[in-house]
Formats: structure tokens, sequence, C-alpha cells
């Protein structure tokens, strides 16, 4: 039934009987391992989400500006910005954040997370691995691996960036590089992706005929051995292409005008919303790992006019994204994750900006098994640094996201030259964020 979307068809306990591990989010020594695990604490191994959505605020978005006021701060500290009360008593949040301020009890915040790298790739490279980078090994992003372990149906990617990222697999591999789509939906207009699209005068017929001509010259070339990763992916990408252009469910998939009035008004006209709707319906259709980048929170200058611009299209579009799931059933099994890859300065520089500041951010989750509500970590009272208690770091992020889709963090994967490396070594499973 081309109707019916991937999760409608596939259940996790279909996937078992049917023999998919991968249903299950596990290799075979994965599986094996959290097997052996499970029977000596005597826990049932289940993944807590099918799918992430990760919505990347690149750039770094200002924690003391949004999610984690200080009122209490010296002026030149809180900035411009005023505080509001959200509906967990106590907790105040930026004016600019009403709808995210009135379901804040729909999310868990985690604070004060902190690292060291204070250029932007560096920073991206961390939340998106979970490693700290170093020069010597360039570690696969989250969605490369979810892409892997996870299994997804052959007509769309297991991994897609909207509009883009730089997000890369490393040692895995190009073939497990995102899918881009280069560009976002814009109400009342017809949402056209790159390689998915037919263009004009092309026809099924001719893409199958191509296609067994191809399939030709592949037999001819793999009788070469190689082990190239560079074939490998022009292999698994050249069977990709074919199936999404010649499969109606992946068009429908990328066709948010198809979706109902109802949820397309939830979503604003703006890029992000629109990027955030897109996503949700992806997620729908099966895709594992689905990244939106909102970037333009660079604000080294003029802070506060950036910010202001900003925060209404993130306020609606986790809001709209949250009841998209919730009125699809989605929720449940998707972990939706809100980040950026640093905080910025509490002090306000000369040109009215805030600077790059690993030294606290925040993130938000839903979804996926997460306990709502709740706040993990802390920061103190200057918003300059970690509180106490806390110690995050975004190994721990990586290593939560991993366990929620039930993929062991200390999984072990071999580079492309035989080295053995696990997934997350230095990351700590958040328990305590899931019911």
């Amino acid at each position: 039934d081309q109707g019916m979307n991937y999760r409608e068809k596939m259940t996790r306990r279909n996937a078992l009987q049917v023999g998919f591990l991968g249903g299950l989010g596990l290799s075979l020594p994965g599986f094996f391992k959290l097997s052996a695990d499970a029977a000596e604490s005597g826990e049932k191994i289940t993944a807590k989400a099918d799918a992430v959505l990760f919505l990347n605020l690149a750039g770094g978005v200002s924690h003391l500006d949004t999610l984690d006021r200080k009122p209490e701060a010296p002026a030149d500290t809180q900035g411009e910005f005023k505080s509001i009360q959200t509906c967990i008593p106590g907790y105040q949040v930026c004016e600019y954040l009403p709808k995210y301020a009135a379901l804040a009890d729909q999310f868990a915040l985690i604070r004060g997370i902190s690292h060291s790298a204070g250029a932007h790739p560096q920073g991206q490279s961390w939340i998106s691995t979970g490693n700290r980078p170093v020069p010597a090994l360039i570690y696969p992003s989250l969605g490369s691996v979810i892409s892997k372990e996870v299994s997804s149906q052959p007509d769309l990617p297991g991994y897609v960036a909207i509009p883009k990222t730089e997000w890369n697999a490393g040692y895995m591999g190009d073939a497990y590089a995102p899918f881009k789509t280069n560009t976002v939906p814009r109400p009342g207009h017809p949402f056209q992706v790159r390689g998915i699209s037919l263009p004009d005068g092309l026809t099924i017929e001719k893409v199958s005929q191509r296609q067994q001509l191809l399939q030709k010259l592949d037999r001819r070339f793999k009788s070469e051995t190689t082990e190239s990763q560079l074939l490998e992916a022009l292999d698994k990408f050249g069977s990709q292409a074919y199936n999404m252009i010649t499969s109606k469910r992946a068009r429908a998939a990328f066709d948010v005008e198809q979706e109902s009035s109802t949820i397309r008004n939830l979503f604003t006209p703006d890029e992000f919303s629109q990027s955030v709707f897109l996503g949700c319906r992806l997620v729908e259709y099966g895709v594992p790992f689905v990244t939106v980048t909102y970037d333009g929170w660079d604000t080294h200058t003029e802070n506060f006019a950036g910010h202001r611009r900003l925060l209404p299209a993130l306020d609606t579009g986790i809001t709209a994204g949250l009841e998209m799931l919730k009125q699809k059933g989605l929720l449940e099994r998707t972990l939706v994750v809100i980040m950026g890859e640093f905080g910025r300065t509490p002090k306000i520089n000369v040109n009215a900006g805030r600077d790059h500041y690993p030294r606290v951010n925040w993130c938000l989750m839903t979804g996926g098994g997460i306990k709502p509500g709740q706040f993990v970590g802390g920061t103190n009272q200057a918003g300059d640094a970690p509180d106490d208690k806390t110690n995050i770091k975004p190994d721990d992020i990586a290593a939560t996201i991993y366990h929620a889709l039930g993929i062991d963090p200390l999984l072990e994967y071999f580079t492309n030259t035989g080295r053995p490396t696990m997934l997350v070594p230095h990351g700590r499973i958040m328990h305590e964020l899931f019911a």
C-alpha cells in the first residue's frame, strides 16, 4: 500500500519476527553484547525510539538570552531581553519564546553542558559525534551511525539533512554521508528535491533502461577485487537514487503539499519552521535520522537584534513540530534534540554582541522515552560555568541519543585502516532523562 507510511507497516515487533536485527538499531556484535549485559542485569533490551530529529542551532545560541536566564545577574549580563514565566513554576525564559513557555513542561532541559572547543568546526564536530575532535581521526556523525544501525526502507535515505550540513560520515566513508535537500519547502509551491524529481522529458521507463545499462557495467567492473570506500559509496548512491526516483512513496515523503491543512497551518512560512515540517514528515515515512540546520546564531555583533530575529521562528518551529509528531502518534518513538555547538559569553562586547563560550551550553529533548518537565544539570548564578553538581559533556549527549535508539555507545567499529574504535568511549548514558 503506497499510502501507508513505513511505521504503519513495520513495527519493532514485526521487524524482530522477520529477523531484522537492524530494526532494533543493532549490529550483530552489538546485539550480542547488549544481550549479555541485559542477561547479567536482568533488564530487557529495548530501544526507546526509532528515529531522531536533531535541530541544530548552528553558530551557537546564547544560553542567557534564551532558556538559561539569570534574572538576578547584573544588567550587563542580562542584556536587553525581559523574562517571562513558563508553565513550570519558578522557571523563566526569554520573552521571545512564549509558545515554548506554554509547553515547557513537555520538554526536558539539560543545562551546563561544557567542552573546550571554541571554534565552530570543532564545536560542531564534537556535538555531532560525541567525541573531542582530534587530527588523527575523523569520527562519524550520529546520523551516519544511526543510518547504518537502524533499518530503513530502500527507497529513502537513512540520513537526511535539511537543507544541508557540515556533518559527515568520517571514517565510515561516503556511503553513510547525509542526503542533503539543499532547499526547503515554500508554502503554496511544489517542493522539488534534486535527485528525486524527474526532469522534463525523463520518464520512469527511461530511468529503468539506464539502470539496466548501469547494472551491466557494474557486473563488468565488480569482477575486479577492490575495497574502495569510494566505489562502495558510488554503488550505494546509484541504487538509492534509482530507488528514490522510481518510488511513488519516496516522492510523496518529500511532497509536503500532500499534508493536511490542519498540519500545514501549524507552521509559519519561514525556512526553519518549514524545515521542521519536512523533517517530521520524513520521520513519519521511516527516515531514522533527520537533521535540520538553523544557522545565524554567531552573534559577535548585534547579539540582541540577531536573536530577536531568530527566536520567533525557533519558538514556532519546535512547538509546531512537537504538535505534529503528537498528532501523528510519532512522538513516543521519535527523539527530538535541539542544541547548538556552544553558548555565548555572559559579558557583552563593545559591538553589543556575545562571543563563543563552550564552557556553558544547553540542550532540549523530548519524545523517545524522555521524561518531560525536568531539568538535568545547571549553571551557577552568573551563568558563566556549570554549577558544582554538573559535569555534562557532548559525549554524554551522544551516548544518550545512541542509547535511546538501542545502540550501544561502546559498540566497536573499525576504521578503513583497521583501527578499532568505540563510538563514544567517554560518554555517560544519562539514564535520569528517561521515564
